[in-house]
């Protein structure tokens, strides 16, 4: 199978993680379905520099962050606003509707990142460590900081 269709396969599979991840930067749906639309054109693009076929997940979730953080400083300058319906009611994304989604959306970034590669896309330390371009132990470091975090706010909720 070629690099391009291995791509294809793995974009096909995985987009669905690959939207939750994005959203765990951009905080809404529109900017995050562009992220992976940006995404999934970069990594087609770059198919032919995938390297090791096994380590495709941290290669294309490495280009959805880095996409993710480029669009972050674009949009630093303009000042958000909530996203309404037709009816002028609020858009809630079906992503954040658990307690559990809220409190890991109340992390640091830093935190957040690690809890949603390891858990939600099921990625292992060293592939967690290399999506996010930091040392392996500095990703362990921020998921037992991240998991005391959610402990403490479980906690809190529970008294």
């Amino acid at each position: 199978m070629s690099k391009r269709k291995l791509v294809e396969k793995f974009i096909n599979e995985n987009i669905n993680s690959a939207y939750r991840f994005a959203f765990t930067y951009m905080k809404n749906q529109h900017d995050a379905e562009d992220v992976v639309s940006d995404s999934i054109i970069r990594a087609l693009r770059a198919a032919d520099s995938v390297k090791d076929p096994e380590r495709i997940k941290p290669w294309f979730f490495r280009i959805v962050s880095n996409t993710a953080l480029t669009n972050i400083k674009k949009k630093q300058k303009v000042v958000p606003f909530e996203s309404m319906d037709n009816n002028g009611d609020i858009y809630e994304d079906s992503y954040s509707i658990s307690n559990i989604n809220e409190m890991i959306e109340k992390l640091p970034k830093e935190y957040m990142e690690v809890i949603v590669l390891r858990y939600f896309e099921d990625m292992k330390i060293k592939d967690v460590a290399e999506v996010l371009n930091i040392n392996e132990n500095t990703a362990k470091t921020r998921l037992y900081k991240a998991l005391r975090l959610l402990k403490e706010d479980m906690v809190e909720d529970y008294e």
